[in-house]
């Protein structure tokens, strides 16, 4: 460890105990003296001069980043010198166990973001059968704390905790993560919704009458399809706490990926989401072996309940604190003398944030990251009953499907990495748009009109819209790197990703309440038992209406800049004024509300039925 001396600011002693730290870096077969002087400092200079190696080797390679560079930084003293990231940034080679910690986080989040979500399908429609228009806002509001990213950014960048920015706020992050999913685990689930047939142990849903038509079965248990809202807070409470470490990864990542060469950037961040990706299709793979059961809408006689895979992933989130506290590699932003750049105060930094809220450019880019998915996601709720009633999907299949497009989405992901870094994005997003939709629509249709109902056929499309979609997430993250300056990175993320992520409660908000007028009822699973041919058309005319609102999305484009240089560009000539501040806010603060409203009104039970909520009424 390391004594803090009168007028240091390097990381507390309690977060660097030698012998713990030191296991922890021999555990990942580590040389621990690679990883311990950055995370603790040391008094010999010869251990912080990790690019020492690469600066033989390449003498342009100490020259690969601007004079405000980001610096690695202990104590700082005389005898612990701060050390710039070299040409390979995080990725350096004595920088592995950094690496490890970063991508650790993204592994991590990618896991539980993956797998608690993936429990909705067997757990709300299958096991509660919650009505389509509630099962669609589950998912939204179980994923609402993507929205508050703004605000968990700006307290990273504003209040640092025993001078760090990022590393408390991961630990802080994961622990809430970890009570709120054992607390989860130890809230059991009310009585199956739908009668289960003593012989094969599957849920009885429909019966056949004398003309050989079918109509719904009466359920054992109505009340349970109303029961859900209590299990998504507290899905979305294990949401805050993985959002938390998220947004400090995420404001890590940027200034790691400042610090890159023009020709390197966007490295950093497309490793950072592989690794999500990666996370995602583990946890994709356990939810399809260990929760298939015939009580979830599986074909196992066997498997977990959803409270024991709530403890299961409660797993990785308590063992992501001390791997944040021992293996995060946190850089400082300093001057090009070498000095700390001093820590801007709350009113300071909002000074800044209202700087950036004027700015034209960033205007733009907020007005592409909101509208995109408002319009585009203004989406039919009858694709859930279609799934499951329609096509037949099993939760096996549905999550064995999952994590083959997980797969192909980290593909998709290198592939923009590798051959798309300098695309137009205008072009890019065009494309990836149209091909998604027309797939989409094509194997969608057939399955309404009953031309082929098979999961497999039906999942495809989900395989195949991956690598489009990959092009889609990435290419429009890559602007927000651009928007931002040293000290404001964990705003800037938080900013444009939550004016994003606000579109979606807001989408779904007008969805439920759009769809509400088709008739007869998209949310009533009684309508695609019965099947009738009147009802197949009123589908297939709520897709039609979502695949166009889809297209109408394309206009936003004009607020993204076609690639790097542009949003350089805009960002330094073009002005700043007032009226876009109060434009943003004004907008951001409507659409949460509202979506807010909206969405937790189909929660309660009392209100649910509600047609403002997107219910059919209440009477």
């Amino acid at each position: 460890g390391v004594s803090h001396i009168s007028g240091a600011r390097g990381p507390p002693a309690w977060l660097c105990p030698g012998a713990m730290a030191t296991a922890l870096v021999q555990h990942a077969s580590l040389e621990p003296r690679s990883v311990l002087p950055v995370l603790c400092g040391n008094e010999t200079d010869e251990e912080w001069d990790i690019d020492s190696e690469e600066e033989e080797a390449n003498p342009d390679a100490s020259d690969d980043t601007e004079n405000d560079s980001m610096e690695f930084s202990a104590d700082e003293t005389s005898a612990a010198r701060p050390v710039k990231l070299g040409k390979r940034g995080i990725f350096s080679q004595k920088l592995q166990g950094g690496m490890i910690g970063f991508c650790a986080q993204y592994f991590a989040v990618g896991l539980i973001y993956g797998g608690i979500p993936g429990t909705v399908y067997g757990v709300f429609l299958g096991y509660l059968n919650v009505p389509a228009y509630v099962y669609a806002t589950v998912s939204v509001i179980s994923t609402l704390p993507w929205s508050f990213k703004f605000f968990f950014g700006l307290v990273n960048d504003t209040i640092p905790i025993m001078g760090l920015r990022r590393k408390p706020y991961m630990m802080m992050g994961w622990t809430f993560c970890a009570v709120a999913l054992i607390v989860l685990s130890n809230t059991p689930l009310p009585p199956p919704y739908w009668c289960i047939d003593e012989v094969t142990g599957t849920y009885i849903k429909k019966v056949t009458l004398p003309d050989g038509t079918h109509k719904s079965a009466e359920p054992c248990h109505p009340e349970s399809a109303q029961a859900g809202g209590k299990y998504t807070v507290l899905l979305m409470l294990a949401a805050l706490g993985y959002v938390v470490a998220d947004v400090a990864a995420d404001g890590l990542t940027t200034e790691y990926a400042k610090a890159e060469p023009m020709d390197r950037r966007g490295t950093t961040q497309t490793t950072a989401y592989m690794t999500r990706t990666v996370g995602q299709a583990f946890s994709s793979m356990f939810i399809a072996f260990f929760m298939n059961s015939k009580l979830y809408n599986g074909s196992f006689n066997w498997g977990l309940s959803f409270e024991q895979v709530a403890f299961c992933f409660a797993i990785p989130a308590i063992l992501m604190v001390p791997i944040s506290a021992f293996l995060v590699v946190e850089p400082r932003p300093t001057r090009g003398d070498g000095g700390a750049v001093e820590e801007l105060s709350v009113r300071e930094y909002f000074g800044m944030c209202w700087e950036l809220l004027k700015s034209k450019a960033f205007f733009f880019i907020v007005l592409y990251n909101f509208l995109t998915p408002v319009i585009g996601g203004i989406s039919t709720t009858a694709g859930a009953q279609v799934k499951i009633n329609w096509a037949g999907v099993e939760n096996f299949e549905n999550q064995l499907f999952t994590l083959f497009g997980n797969v192909l989405f980290a593909f998709g992901l290198w592939l923009v990495k590798k051959r798309f870094l300098h695309t137009s994005w205008h072009r890019l997003l065009m494309v990836t748009m149209i091909f998604l939709q027309l797939v989409d629509g094509f194997f969608t249709s057939l399955t309404i009109f009953d031309v082929v109902r098979n999961p497999f056929f039906y999942l495809g499309e989900a395989v195949l819209t991956e690598i489009p979609s990959a092009a889609n997430f990435v290419v429009s993250t890559f602007v927000i790197v651009e928007m931002a300056d040293n000290g404001n990175e964990g705003l800037v993320y938080g900013l444009l990703t939550t004016s994003a992520n606000l579109g979606s409660p807001f989408a779904r908000a007008l969805g439920n309440q759009v769809y509400r007028f088709f008739t007869p009822s998209l949310s009533n699973a009684d309508n695609y038992i019965e099947d009738t041919p009147a009802f197949r058309r009123t589908v297939f005319a709520s897709f039609a209406l979502s695949y166009g609102f889809a297209f109408l999305s394309l206009a936003t484009l004009y607020f993204l800049p076609k690639q790097k240089e542009q949003a350089q560009e805009w960002k330094q000539t073009w002005g700043r004024r007032p009226i876009y501040g109060y434009i943003t806010i004004s907008m951001l603060t409507f659409a949460f509300t509202y979506g807010m409203v909206v969405n937790v009104l189909s929660m309660i039970p009392s209100t649910m039925c509600l047609e403002f909520a997107g219910g059919d009424g209440c009477n």
